[in-house]
Order: C-alpha cells, then sequence, then structure tokens
C-alpha cells in the first residue's frame, strides 16, 4: 500500500525518529538484538512448523457450529427465538434490566441508511460524509459481490457453490511448486497483499454450516459441492490512517472496503482456479475459521485480541480464503513470529476495550476464563481445546450496537498496527528475539511516540486532509 501525503508521512517519521533515538535503554536493547544477525532476519522470516504451531487438545478442540457464531446468531431471528435465556442471561452478566441481540442489529441497521437521524455532524468521525464513506465502502459486497457473507452467510455472489466456468479439461502444473508459484502471481494481480496455501483441516472449518438468513443448515458430505482438498488463503491491508479513527465510522469504512476487495478477489481467484479445470469455493467469514487457516497458512500469528497478526501489517489485515480439490500444491508451513510472546507481556488492545471483551490474562489457555465462561448459556461461542486468550465476543459486539458500527480500537492500540516506516521495522525485528522486560518497554515506548492512543477527532482530521501519492 502506498504512503499518504508525504508531508503527513515525513512530518510522522521525524517526530517518532527523535523520540526513537532519545530512549536509549530501548535503543541499546534493539541493538543488542540486531547483533543477533542472521538469527532475528531467520526469526522475522518466522520459525517454520511441521504442525499446527498453537499447541491442541484434541480430546477437547471439534469443529465449530456456526449456530454459536454470534455474528450468525445475532442475525438469525429463528435462533434468538429458540434460545431465548441467552439474552435473560447475558444482560444479568453484564447488570443491565435487558438484553437482546435484535436491538444490537437494528442499532446497526439504522445506521446503514442514508438517514439524517443517524448523523452527528457536531462530531468529527460520525457525520454525514463519515458515515457516507463508511456504508460506500461495503455497497459493492451488499449488493451483488456477497451480500450477509460478513455474517457468515454462505454461497452468495462470488461465493457461490456452483462451479461456474469449470474447464472440462485440467491445466497440468509442471510441480508442486509451479502450481503454488502461479496460484500466488494470480492472486496478487487481483489485490491481494499476502498469500498462503495450506491443506484442507475439517478442525478449521464450520460444521454444520449454517445460513443465518434462511435458517438452513448444511453438511460438508451432502451439500458441499466437491470434497475439499486444499485451502488458500489471502490477506488484506487495512488503511492505516483510516484504523487511526476507531471506533468512528471512519474507521469502519477501511474494515469495509476490504471485506468488499477480499470478496471481489476471493471471487476472482476462485473463477481463476476453475477456468483451470479444478473446482473452487470463495469464501469470507463463512464456511470456517479465517485466523486458524492463516496461521496454518504461515501468514501470521494469533493475538491476544482474537485477530490474526502478520509481520509488517500487525492487525490491520483482513483475510478471505479458496476452498479447491486441487491437491498438487506446494503448501506453506505455519510459522512463529514472536508475536504470541509479546501479547503475553503487552496487554494494550486489553486496556483500550471499551466492553471490556479482551483477556487480561497473563497466559493463553485452553478454554475461556472470562467471568460467566462457564455457564452455556452465556458462553456457548467459544471452540475450546486451543491454546490461546479466550475473548467475550458477546460484550464486544454489544459495544457495536452502543456505537452504531462496528470498533477496532484493539486494532489501532495494537503496537503492531504501524506504517511501514524503516525503525518500525527495526522495532519488529527484535520484538523476535527479546521478551518480557523489552516487550513492556515496547509497549510504553508505542504509547510515547503516540501510536495507537490518538484522539478520534485528531484523527479523522489527518485522514480527511491526506491524499494518496499519485
Amino acid at each position: 500500500m502506498e504512503s499518504r501525503n508525504p508531508s503527513t508521512n515525513d512530518d510522522l517519521q521525524n517526530e517518532g525518529r527523535r523520540k526513537f533515538f532519545k530512549l536509549s535503554a530501548i535503543g541499546a536493547g534493539v541493538a543488542a538484538a540486531g547483533a543477533a544477525g542472521g538469527f532475528i532476519s531467520y526469526r522475522v522470516n518466522g520459525v517454520p512448523h511441521d504442525t499446527f504451531p498453537v499447541e491442541i487438545d484434541d480430546t477437547v478442540l471439534t469443529p465449530f457450529d456456526q449456530r454459536n457464531s454470534v455474528f450468525s446468531y445475532a442475525i438469525s431471528q429463528k435462533l434468538q427465538e429458540q434460545y431465548p435465556e441467552r439474552n435473560t442471561a447475558f444482560a444479568e452478566e453484564l447488570g443491565i434490566p435487558v438484553f437482546t441481540f435484535s436491538s444490537i442489529m437494528k442499532s446497526l441497521i439504522s445506521h446503514s441508511q442514508p438517514n439524517p437521524a443517524a448523523w452527528d455532524n457536531n462530531t468529527l468521525g460520525y457525520r454525514q460524509i463519515d458515515w457516507a464513506l463508511c456504508h460506500a465502502a461495503v455497497g459493492p459486497l451488499d449488493r451483488y459481490l456477497a451480500p450477509k457473507s460478513k455474517f457468515g452467510s454462505p454461497a452468495t455472489g462470488e461465493h457461490t457453490w456452483d462451479q461456474l466456468n469449470l474447464a472440462t479439461e485440467k491445466w497440468q502444473f509442471s510441480s508442486p511448486e509451479d502450481a503454488s508459484q502461479h496460484i500466488k502471481r494470480a492472486a496478487c494481480l487481483f489485490g491481494a497483499d499476502r498469500v498462503g496455501i495450506t491443506h484442507n483441516d475439517p478442525r478449521w472449518n464450520y460444521s454444520p454450516i449454517f445460513d443465518p438468513i434462511t435458517s438452513t443448515e448444511y453438511s460438508w458430505d451432502d451439500d458441499f459441492p466437491f470434497v475439499p482438498k486444499t485451502v488458500i488463503v489471502l490477506a488484506f491491508e487495512m488503511d492505516y490512517e483510516a484504523i487511526r479513527t476507531a471506533p468512528s465510522a471512519v474507521s469502519a469504512a477501511s474494515v469495509n472496503n476490504e471485506y468488499t476487495e477480499m470478496s471481489l478477489v476471493a471471487g476472482q481467484l476462485a473463477d481463476f482456479i476453475r477456468r483451470l479445470g479444478y473446482k473452487a469455493v470463495a469464501s469470507g467469514n463463512d464456511l470456517g475459521n479465517n485466523v486458524a487457516y492463516s496461521i496454518a497458512a504461515g501468514l501470521g500469528e494469533g493475538a491476544r485480541n482474537g485477530t490474526l497478526i502478520v509481520p509488517n501489517f500487525g492487525s490491520r489485515v483482513r483475510t478471505a480464503k479458496i476452498y479447491t480439490d486441487l491437491d498438487v500444491v506446494e503448501y506453506d508451513k505455519p510459522r512463529s513470529f514472536g508475536i504470541m510472546e509479546f501479547c503475553e507481556n503487552c496487554k494494550r488492545c486489553a486496556e483500550q476495550c471499551p466492553s471490556d471483551a479482551i483477556s487480561m490474562d497473563d497466559k493463553p489457555s485452553m478454554a475461556p476464563t472470562y467471568p460467566g465462561s462457564d455457564r452455556i448459556d452465556i458462553a456457548w461461542h467459544g471452540q475450546k481445546g486451543i491454546k490461546k486468550f479466550y475473548n467475550d465476543a458477546k460484550k464486544c459486539f454489544k459495544y457495536w450496537g452502543d456505537n452504531g458500527i462496528g470498533c477496532v480500537i484493539c486494532i489501532k492500540a495494537c503496537p503492531w498496527n504501524k506504517p511501514d516506516f524503516w525503525h518500525h521495522r527495526l522495532i519488529d525485528a527484535s520484538n523476535t528475539v527479546t521478551s518480557g522486560f523489552v516487550h513492556k518497554l515496547m509497549t510504553e515506548a508505542d504509547i510515547l511516540f503516540g501510536y495507537g492512543n490518538m484522539e478520534v477527532e485528531k484523527a479523522v482530521e489527518k485522514f480527511w486532509v491526506s491524499d494518496k501519492e499519485k
């Protein structure tokens, strides 16, 4: 992604440099890490693994029932009618008299309309022009690319299960490496920022698949059009300056724009593969767990806030995937980048979360630990048996309703979320080989530099006065 207005970026870069070199203790730590030379380069590129790099308890872990997804549940009137006790139990947990998921959806829908009642033209980030940007960014997705795919609705638009344009003759790649190279090059041409390829893994697939719009359940054996063997994962960078405006409508515009782009690109790549004679289905938030597949494909690591962190982009990414029966392809290995160790010592996203939805635990766990997580009527959505930080998605989603739009404050606050300046890459490099005390220093330095805590109105002003370089 190109940088913003040169004057804006230069000022920010020079300020960052000055503050960076004033922190002599941190500078010494970075220099010491730099002395490791080739080892740092090795760690920055990630330590490869032959198996999934996160500890898993296969006696507990089962495929995720999509009916338990907070997003699918929130737009399914049938599910809400089936489990009315969930609203009551969650209201009790929050200490409020009434809670309904349908009320959150009504709030989100009302703000998606060109309705003056939803505008606050006296507040930067929530004005008519900010809301216009937010919803124009997602317009093509909702109209025809893949309606409701953000909430997990399968087989819509570009995510069709129909094997359109399937060639009757299969293109013969010269080798698995050749297949991987051509697929990745096509994906980058279409617009993906990162590409990884991994095996289809039933542990990361929703089962059953659920359409929250029609309340239809699908199985992989009886309903999916083929037996998938490979999953191609695509990562898309979200705009840095827009994310800095979180939780305003401008930050949501960046999220929406990548949802639109990822649906288009995934659809194009699926069409490309079908035209080579192999079956393929594009997928956004439907069909399976994007973070798990991204980790398996070597794109990054899971973070404390539940998102994927990709080196150079941080958690400022959205991901899509393509399921295909093409299996003569070189698979990427999952890699560790030192991100989880950093998350253990940082907690910046949890401290900034307005709904207290993100875990403050010192270490990841194999099951949820947040209050009420032992009650099935409240904590129905967790996929236990994976060593990670478990967060309360319902508290997060409630804030969406309060805000009238998504949030992404946790992404804004993350120290890995930076523009691509050389001194940020140097810090990223040191993060891979240091731990504990130095990680805490890096977090404090991030706050000192002014990243991740810019006031919303100031960030909105900066966003609207900057231009892409031509």
